[in-house]
């Protein structure tokens, strides 16, 4: 998957970036271009300092120096000034694993994470992945990577340091957000395909479980959605636990197979004033009965389907309280393998409620079975379904 010029990511996780030109061109350009504007300040800031610190580092260091890790180096250090583990400058590697997971190509441990406390934390583990059958699951915190302490670190280096080729170990120090213990997990990773729609028919219901807001994941559930009319279902469960985001068009459009045309499908606030996005099409599922399902592990793209729900009483939202991502960020190609990632507006219920920090909290209250891997009893699962049949 390319990355567009401009493409609206509403991941829990934050991702990469990078440059669009060669460093040697980089750098050559740069001291070309400040020397003949005459030391002219951009914006009230002199960037003689920059190129006065490379200067001085390529005279005097008694050692080698790669030109295109101390641009991107430097580019990093200036994102990670803002303090949002969200908007991020990484290398073209890192950048190509967010597209690679954004297809569904993974190659690591199998979960999502997000930040909070200033430490990573678990949004969801992908079931069946290392992670999930090491019992790693949704709230708890990584402290170490190997000997990597995490604390205030980028998120997005985290991740790079967690991920590795299938086969290799890696060793998570882990606090589990059930009883704070601290634990450490020695996992090998394996190449992860993640399938972003599953199906299941119970009864007169199907339940639809979205693990991903992703790039294939329109084309999957449209043909999820084929399967169920043709057993003529009218009761749906839409399963959003610990689904960690995606893409806004994607959330956007499972939201025109329940709304009317023209509703408000999710706010945009940013500094330019509000956005209204509003349903374009009506795909076909408005009469159908709907609930669904979330707990600490859906975010994002997930909540913006879940708080549309709600809020126009479309469907019951039942489970627990959402992560509470409320931001979005715009994922820009910059060439080279490269893109930025930038924090560009919160995002708002259709009621004008902001659920960063606070998540959505659902209709029912039900608490996710904990061993749920060990046995097929699902009370969140079963509520929905008796309320899908009152």
């Amino acid at each position: 998957m390319s990355i567009n010029k401009r493409t609206k990511v509403l991941f829990s996780f934050s991702l990469v970036i990078t440059v669009a030109i060669s460093v040697a061109l980089g750098f050559a350009w740069g001291e070309h271009s400040y020397k003949n504007q005459n030391s002219q300040k951009l914006e009230s800031i002199d960037f003689k300092i920059f190129w006065d610190a490379y200067s001085k580092l390529k005279n005097v260091y008694n050692g080698s120096i790669d030109p295109q890790k101390y641009l991107y180096g430097a580019i990093a250090g200036g994102y990670s000034s803002l303090n949002d583990p969200y908007t991020v400058f990484l290398p073209p590697e890192i950048s190509k694993q967010f597209q690679d997971e954004l297809s569904g190509n993974l190659e690591g441990v199998g979960m999502k994470l997000g930040f909070k406390d200033n430490l990573p934390t678990v949004i969801a583990p992908i079931e069946g992945s290392p992670a999930f059958k090491a019992g790693i699951r949704a709230g708890d915190k990584i402290l170490k990577v190997d000997e990597f302490v995490t604390d205030n670190q980028l998120l997005d280096l985290v991740v790079s340091k967690i991920r590795g080729a299938a086969g290799t170990k890696v060793k998570l120090t882990v606090q589990k957000s059930a009883d704070s213990a601290i634990k450490e997990l020695e996992l090998t990773r394996e190449k992860i395909n993640v399938t972003t729609i599953e199906e299941s028919f119970v009864n007169d219901a199907v339940v639809i479980t979205v693990s991903e807001f992703g790039t294939q994941t329109m084309a999957d559930f449209d043909a999820a959605v084929i399967r169920a009319k043709e057993k003529n279902i009218n009761k749906v469960v839409l399963d959003l636990r610990n689904n960690p985001g995606g893409l806004l068009d994607s959330a956007i459009e499972m939201e025109e197979y329940f709304l009317q045309k023209g509703s408000i499908a999710v706010v945009e606030e940013s500094r330019n004033g509000k956005i209204e996005h509003k349903t374009k099409s009506e795909r076909g599922w408005q009469n159908v009965k709907l609930v669904v399902l979330v707990n600490d592990g859906s975010a994002s793209a997930s909540e913006i389907f879940a708080g549309a729900m709600k809020d126009l009483k479309r469907a019951k939202v039942i489970g627990t309280k959402t992560f509470g991502k409320g931001t979005v960020q715009e994922l820009s190609d910059l060439g080279g393998g490269s893109s930025v990632k930038i924090t560009v507006a919160k995002w708002l219920t259709p009621s004008g409620t902001n659920i960063d920090k606070d998540g959505i909290e659902p209709d029912t209250k039900v608490e996710d079975n904990p061993n749920s891997i060990f046995d097929n009893n699902d009370p969140v699962l079963k509520e929905a379904l008796k309320q899908l049949n009152n």
